[in-house]
């Protein structure tokens, strides 16, 4: 074998390693720690947050449109149809975000157990989850901050 293609296949295999480390998801588990909707129109973006607020509702949102939606005592947001169907209407694009708190660490994003983190995820996994959930879920390395798929522990 020559020296040409010693090289080429010495590249070649370093090529296949970094392509499997890189579409190998990282698996994490936390807790969550809060809920956001951000839905955005033009150059704004208006918030439903959810999060633990001591003595005040843990449910805040930044449009009275949708304060129709919870009450002073709701502890979790979830999408119901007639809410989707209001911020689909309302906004070009609608972003669903958990923010949780590691308890192993997630490379993908150089993130490290302890630290919190807020990850873009799906309609289904947002509803999925409340505040305090134990979580398990798989980030990949080449979508930064989203989750692919959580499974409550």
């Amino acid at each position: 074998m020559g020296a040409f293609n010693k090289t080429l296949f010495l590249f070649l295999a370093i090529f296949l390693i970094s392509s499997i480390y890189y579409v190998t998801p990282v698996e994490v588990e936390g807790v969550v720690e809060h809920k956001v909707i951000n839905g955005y129109y033009g150059n704004t973006c208006e918030s439903i947050f959810n999060a633990p607020h001591p003595g005040e509702p843990w449910i805040l949102v930044d449009n009275k449109d949708f304060e129709q939606f919870f009450t002073q005592d709701d502890k979790d947001v979830y999408v119901t149809g007639s809410l989707k169907e209001l911020l689909v209407r309302k906004y070009s694009n609608v972003d669903y975000c958990v923010g949780v708190r590691l308890i192993s660490d997630d490379s993908a994003n150089d993130v490290f157990e302890g630290e919190a983190y807020t990850y873009l995820v799906s309609l289904e996994d947002f509803n999925k989850v409340k505040i305090g959930d134990g979580i398990k879920y798989k980030v990949s390395r080449y979508r930064f901050a989203r989750i692919d798929k959580i499974t409550v522990l």
